[in-house]
């Protein structure tokens, strides 16, 4: 077999015009954009700036918080340690005045053990016994009532400072929350 040769096809290049370029129009379209691209700058900067000014005011708003709180911390620390002094010093009083008391009695019960030593007879010391038992029984009767009334004031006086910071908060706290 013979071989043949084919013909290689010709190829042709298509004409290629160049598209007309409207420069006004894509004029338009840059300053179109342009225009977009500077509104959301400008919206995101003012929404940013808006962002910012929030968190600085609950950043405020917590700080003003946390100053109350230990503000309110420290009041309450003072309010426990003027009760705390005030409650010692009631203790040193009642106890001197327990103290005073004892030693009274002390006495008193001597003087009357002498008084009985020195009795000439029966009816003698049966009187001298009801007498110190009267006057003993009064002296305790009073020291009781002493005792009871200087302990009141010593507890009234001690849990004054707690009860003003008790006082506070509900003023700060509470009646807000009511209003």
């Amino acid at each position: 077999m013979a071989k043949t040769k084919i013909a290689a096809p010709k190829l042709e290049t298509p004409a290629f015009e160049t598209p007309a370029f409207d420069a006004q129009a894509f004029e338009t379209v840059i300053a179109a954009s342009k225009e977009q691209i500077e509104k959301a700058v400008q919206a995101a900067t003012e929404a940013a700036e808006r962002a910012f000014a929030a968190s600085k005011e609950q950043i405020e708003k917590v700080v003003k918080g946390y100053d109350d709180a230990a503000k309110f911390s420290k009041a309450s620390a003072d309010a426990f340690v003027a009760a705390g002094t005030t409650a010692s010093k009631g203790a040193e009083t009642i106890n001197a005045e327990v103290l005073a008391f004892a030693k009274s009695q002390y006495e008193d019960n001597l003087a009357a053990t002498k008084a009985l030593f020195g009795a000439k007879t029966l009816q003698e010391v049966i009187e001298l016994q009801n007498g110190f038992a009267k006057s003993a029984f009064e002296a305790y009767s009073a020291h009781a009532t002493k005792l009871s009334e200087v302990s009141a004031k010593v507890a009234q006086d001690s849990f004054a400072p707690i009860n003003a910071q008790v006082q506070a908060a509900v003023e700060k706290f509470v009646k807000p929350m009511a209003a």
